[in-house]
């Protein structure tokens, strides 16, 4: 491999991991404004364990959804048949 495909290949496992970067940022984006819009009524100096029990649930949900729905897309895209599916 020549010094310049070395490079390039450098340059591309960069860009996929920023790319990784980013969409992990962006899902945590979403999981905070939606379980804060859901759980947190007025907010304080403190969330109530009503509210923190409320953060905990809606955060859970929220990944093992992503999860299904990134599970279910990459059993399609490899045309495997997914149970329930």
């Amino acid at each position: 491999m020549s010094q310049k495909q070395a490079a390039s290949a450098d340059m591309q496992n960069f860009l996929v991991q920023q790319q990784a970067k980013a969409q992990l940022q962006q899902t945590i984006s979403r999981l905070t404004d939606e379980c804060w819009t859901k759980c947190i009524g007025n907010p304080g100096n403190y969330m109530s364990s009503k509210e923190q029990a409320c953060m905990d649930n809606c955060a859970r949900r929220f990944l093992e959804s992503t999860q299904f729905v990134v599970k279910y897309f990459q059993a399609k895209a490899g045309g495997q048949q997914h149970e329930g599916f």
